[in-house]
């Protein structure tokens, strides 16, 4: 029996929708528009929950991309020229805000959706080379900076662009799929060139979990797989 894409897609999107709307509930998005600031500890929490259902929901576009009736219509080359744009389909998001807008962008602003996985990012170590050291040595007072207070006020206006990017995203599932797929059209067509050859990154995404324990967990393991096996088997 052939595997129920369409069903599998379908509860997987309201599994996600569901969770989209409790992070907009969480960072008080209401009629277009997000706090400016949230508390540390509710921003950190937001972007627990946030990052995985991002990964999920590309995994989820793939598949509808690869495994539901689009039509993609003539494959035609992109027009030339200097660089991509900030939200442009194969690079992804501006990595400046992560939402391809800019941070003075109203909230009225629709923000697009990142189809592709932002590359590993490799930050330095939060501890200084002399604070490191200082840990050594035991005749060296430790004077390592101290926690940032869990309800100091942080900058949100990035996480609500990207809270409303998701949601938007899975409220028009086919037109996110239809963008990737013509993407993937043109790239087999020999037309542009071929920065990116998959929407996946190398590796598990982020939040993945061989034994899941919350839902975004079990729906992002499940997203994974399957649209991993969606793309390689198309």
């Amino acid at each position: 029996m052939e595997f129920n894409w369409r069903g599998a897609i379908d509860r997987n999107c309201e599994i996600l929708c569901d969770i989209a709307f409790r992070l907009l509930v969480m960072a008080g998005i209401q009629a277009g528009r997000s706090n400016p600031t949230l508390p540390r500890h509710l921003y950190l929490r937001i972007l627990a929950i946030l990052r995985p259902a991002e990964f999920a929901a590309r995994r989820l576009i793939a598949m509808a991309a690869c495994k539901l009736p689009l039509d993609v219509g003539p494959v035609r080359p992109t027009k030339k020229r200097g660089s991509q744009p900030p939200n442009s389909v194969i690079l992804g998001l501006d990595p400046r805000t992560h939402s391809g807008e800019a941070d003075t962008a109203p909230d009225a602003t629709q923000p697009a959706f990142a189809l592709f996985d932002p590359f590993k990012p490799f930050p330095e170590p939060w501890l200084t080379p002399a604070e490191i050291a200082a840990l050594d040595n035991p005749n060296t007072e430790n004077r390592i900076r101290t926690a940032s207070p869990p309800n100091e006020p942080v900058d949100a206006r990035a996480l609500g662009r990207r809270i409303r990017a998701l949601a938007n995203a899975l409220s028009d599932l086919d037109g996110q799929a239809l963008r990737l797929a013509r993407w993937r059209a043109r790239r087999a067509a020999g037309f542009g060139r071929p920065v990116r050859l998959s929407p996946f990154r190398p590796g598990l995404p982020p939040g993945w979990r061989k034994r899941p324990k919350t839902e975004v967990e079990e729906v992002l393991r499940e997203c994974n797989y399957l649209g991993l096996e969606a793309w390689d088997t198309t």
